[in-house]
Formats: structure tokens, C-alpha cells, sequence
């Protein structure tokens, strides 16, 4: 599969994919606005390349989405991988086909509930790539 994007920062490593690959969870913290990191929220998190995405089920509404937008940082957990990252909001088609694609790979066992509604157009709008930082 191509890379989405060529101006990333840092790269994620071949065995931190390759962990994250086998968890289907993943728990994001984003930073309060204190400096404390809020509780982790769970959610799925979809491969496309050599890159991780992400986002939020009740679309551009969902709390952990707007905190996301306005902070621009946080921290995942998932397969035993933990990493501080930042978040870029791409909406075009090309790069939504491609998560699409990555979610129904990973979670394909879900289809016609869950993993439906997360390529759904309103879930699209509050898609997320999750760049790990150095």
C-alpha cells in the first residue's frame, strides 16, 4: 500500500505496527486544559500504509475529537505500544478510502454494526492521523 503522506515527522516503527495491528483496542489521552491528560478513551484505530488513523464515532461531535482539534497532542496505548503523538485532520477522498479500507481489514468481523457506522460520511468528517512524535 502507498504512503498517504510524505511530511511526516517521525515514522512508526515496523514492530509498533505490527503490535498495534493484533490489539483491536486502542485508548487515547488528550491533555486537559491544566496540563493533566484526561482518562483514556477508547477507540479503533484503522492502518493505511505505514500510517495510523483514527475517528470519531459520533463524528466531529465526539468529545475526544474536539478536544483532538483544539490541543493538537496526546498520547495512545495499544498492543503494548505507548506513544506521545500529534494529530493532523485530513478529510480527502483518496486518504478516507484508503482508512476505509485499513478499518475493514481489522474489523471486518463487525460489519453491519459498529464497523458500518466508522465509514459512515459523518465519521469521515472527524477522521484523525495519529503522527508519533520523536
Amino acid at each position: 500500500m502507498r504512503k498517504v503522506s510524505a511530511h511526516n515527522m517521525a515514522e512508526w516503527t515496523k514492530e509498533e505496527l505490527e503490535a498495534i495491528a493484533k490489539d483491536e483496542n486502542l485508548y487515547i489521552s488528550i491533555p486537559n486544559q491544566d496540563g493533566t491528560m484526561h482518562k483514556p478513551t477508547w477507540i479503533w484505530i484503522a492502518q493505511a500504509g505505514n500510517e495510523l488513523f483514527t475517528r470519531g464515532y459520533n463524528g466531529t461531535q465526539s468529545r475526544w475529537y474536539v478536544s483532538a482539534k483544539a490541543v493538537g497532542h496526546g498520547h495512545i496505548s495499544s498492543g503494548g505500544v505507548e506513544k506521545d503523538v500529534t494529530f493532523e485532520f485530513p478529510i480527502d477522498k483518496e486518504t478516507n478510502d484508503l482508512i476505509d479500507a485499513g478499518y475493514a481489514e481489522k474489523y471486518g468481523k463487525y460489519r453491519g454494526s459498529y464497523l458500518d457506522m466508522m465509514l459512515g460520511e459523518k465519521q469521515k468528517t472527524a477522521t484523525v492521523k495519529l503522527i508519533p512524535k520523536d
